[in-house]
């Protein structure tokens, strides 16, 4: 009986030793092991493109017998909250200003930036934010008619428009280029549907007058005049989202 309690104790100390002995190797193990650090881990940010239209253009076609246009928009995602954004249309707009009519027709396009300030929850992707725009138009401006101001009270009489003549016609090769701030929201509608409206106020930088009269109207800036070099105008866009690959942050 006092040998079999021997070998008991042998064989137990035999096994905690081993125990023991194992529990040091897995301890080495987990030390050898490299330490990850999460703050360093490559998140993958989507890398997406939206296409969309301004709705306010296309409804205003509808509505305004002297207003045709169009307006095209993009922008690419290039980190989780910076978008590259591009803009692009067309108008052509009849417009009576004090003693003149004309039409106002050309193209523009919109280069900048949109910053997003909307910390999203999980899943959802909408956008409150604030951008910058290049801007510039290439567009001619059409003299419909005019009339003479007639100031004198000894002879008042009807002012005819007058639309012939070497004033009347085409300022060909006329151009202007402005800045934009750039405030607004996109909200997701559908799996990749987004609903847009923007803000936009605009510091025209320069742009070229027509032989006899000013642009009063630059496509893409709305309207101008002489007092002062700021303008105002919005958009309200429906667009799609392609996600086509994925880059590192």
């Amino acid at each position: 009986m006092k040998q079999l309690r021997i070998w008991v104790f042998y064989i137990s100390l035999l096994s905690l030793t081993y125990v023991r002995a194992q529990e040091q190797d897995t301890l080495l193990d987990e030390f050898s092991k490299p330490v990850i650090d999460s703050l360093n881990i490559k998140k993958k940010t989507p890398l997406s493109i939206r296409f969309g239209l301004d709705l306010y253009r296309l409804a205003l076609n509808q509505l305004n017998d002297n207003y045709k246009g169009f307006e095209a928009l993009a922008d690419l995602q290039i980190t989780k909250k910076l978008f590259l954004a591009l803009e692009l249309g067309n108008e052509k707009k009849t417009k009576q200003s004090e003693q003149v009519n004309l039409t106002s027709n050309g193209s523009y396009y919109k280069l900048g930036f949109d910053y997003n300030m909307y910390d999203n929850w999980e899943g959802m992707n909408n956008q409150v934010y604030l951008g910058l725009r290049f801007a510039a138009s290439s567009h001619k401006q059409i003299l419909n008619s005019y009339t003479i101001l007639n100031r004198t009270p000894f002879w008042p009489g009807e002012e005819i428009p007058i639309n012939t003549g070497y004033a009347i016609g085409e300022r060909n090769d006329l151009n202007a280029y402005w800045l934009e701030i750039v405030t607004g929201f996109k909200v997701q509608l559908l799996n990749n549907l987004y609903l847009g409206l923007s803000l936009r106020l605009n510091r025209l930088i320069s742009d070229k007058i027509p032989e006899n009269f000013d642009n009063v109207f630059i496509p893409g800036f709305n309207k101008k005049t002489d007092e002062n070099k700021f303008g105002a105008g919005f958009n309200y866009t429906l667009s799609y989202t392609l996600p086509f690959s994925f880059k590192k942050k």
